[in-house]
């Protein structure tokens, strides 16, 4: 392994780090700033690992990121809808530009899901299609040798299934709270 593409692991270990706590927030707006700094950090990675559609994805994840963050939380209703493909598209044309094999795919795929989850105004509507997300970007970083983004998509799946714990407890201490 040569020394940048060591960098670039450091760099998507940071970035795995900083990603478990997306899924820990509770507001749209912290998830979304969470994530605008772990894809910096991914655009690093992938670009020191020369995986260049994995690194269009993310620049893309980060474009949508700083403009779904600055459109804020609206209801469903009230979303711009022409925003939502506007980032399809660019997903498409981001990963077709930067094609570096059957893997690629893989990436295209997390981008369109990601970015229907990241519209979403519910984050537990964001955290379900996660999950198919984080099932993409596995098959992605296995097919690349990442083993910082095939670590980060396991330790996503374990922020996903804690979140989802803590509601399920959240829930049982509510229903023993109010059972007479």
């Amino acid at each position: 392994m040569t020394t940048l593409e060591w960098i670039g692991e450091i760099a998507g270990l940071l970035a795995t780090a900083v990603s478990f706590f997306i899924f820990q927030q509770k507001k749209r707006k912290n998830i979304l700033l969470f994530k605008v700094i772990c894809d910096i950090l991914w655009i690093l990675h992938f670009f020191l690992l020369q995986a260049y559609s994995g690194m269009a994805l993310s620049m893309v994840a980060c474009l949508r990121g700083i403009v779904f963050y600055r459109i804020g939380s609206r209801r469903e209703g009230e979303k711009a809808l022409p925003l939502l493909f506007l980032f399809l598209l660019l997903n498409t044309a981001g990963i077709g530009l930067m094609w570096s094999g059957p893997w690629s795919i893989c990436s295209l795929i997390s981008g369109w899901l990601a970015t229907v989850a990241y519209w979403q105004a519910s984050p537990l509507r964001f955290k379900m299609l996660s999950l198919a997300v984080c099932a993409s970007q596995l098959t992605y970083a296995i097919g690349i040798g990442s083993r910082s983004s095939l670590l980060n998509e396991l330790i996503t799946l374990s922020s996903i299934g804690l979140f989802f714990f803590r509601i399920r407890n959240d829930r049982r201490n509510t229903k023993k709270e109010n059972t007479p």
